[in-house]
């Protein structure tokens, strides 16, 4: 049986319209936790990421703070430690990659482990292995700043990543709109094929189609930003969600 914080995850990426989420990523404890409490007072957010690999100086009080408010305020949560192979700024090795989400999960409970599929098997296993026996769900996640994969190498990667995550990740840079196109067809093709919600996302100014899509093409999660954008094409919560109601 899978645990609470993986149905509450999965079950929130399962709607018509994607949920939306807001990465925090300040690096001192009274911006991050300023940080915090502005996401939960905003009630289209469902989900918030943090980025544990820019946060590498808070403190354990301030990092349990952000989960106690979080939770409070509704909100689900997804610890992400992104590496640079992957965009992002943890440097550590796999075997540190591990070991770090190991101390924090003694500290806080998440629902949800962004694990990326670049690391190696047995890390990756052990990852996994991890966030199951903390009822978490298992976000596997993959990124290409520079393309964007056919539409069949997509679908092969995806199907992959399905293969041990409860929910699959692959955000890549649009260079034509046929790209942008592509991954359209690629978040529809993944809600009716695969059994787990796809997060599909095209970065940059082509991208952003895919970050407002909902419907037959909604990623099952878009990134938004109430401020400093952690990624290239990000819009804002507002933004997203004044398209929503408008449009859907």
């Amino acid at each position: 049986m899978k645990g609470s914080g993986v149905v509450k995850f999965v079950q929130a990426l399962q709607q018509s319209r994607p949920a939306i989420a807001v990465p925090i990523s300040a690096s001192d404890g009274q911006s991050f936790l300023q940080q915090v409490d502005l996401i939960g007072q905003n009630s289209a957010v469902q989900v918030v990421e943090w980025r544990v690999d820019t946060s590498a100086a808070l403190s354990d009080d301030a990092i349990q703070q952000m989960a106690e408010r979080l939770h409070q305020a509704g909100k689900l949560l997804l610890m992400t430690l992104r590496t640079q192979a992957e965009g992002g700024a943890f440097q550590g090795d796999a075997q540190a990659y591990q070991c770090e989400y190991t101390r924090l999960l003694n500290l806080i409970a998440p629902e949800a482990l962004d694990i990326e599929a670049s690391v190696p098997e047995t890390i990756r296993e052990s990852c996994v292995q991890l966030a199951h026996d903390h009822q978490l769900a298992v976000v596997a996640s993959a990124h290409d700043f520079h393309h964007t994969p056919s539409l069949a190498d997509a679908k092969s990667q995806l199907r992959a990543q399905s293969t041990w995550a409860d929910v699959v990740k692959l955000a890549c840079m649009p260079q034509t709109p046929q790209d942008t196109l592509n991954l359209l067809a690629l978040s529809a093709w993944a809600r009716k094929t695969l059994k787990q919600p796809a997060i599909v996302i095209g970065m940059g100014q082509l991208g952003q189609l895919t970050r407002v899509a909902s419907g037959a093409f909604a990623p099952g999660l878009t990134f938004a930003t109430l401020g400093h954008a952690s990624a290239p094409g990000q819009l804002s919560v507002n933004l997203i969600h004044e398209l929503q109601e408008e449009l859907f």
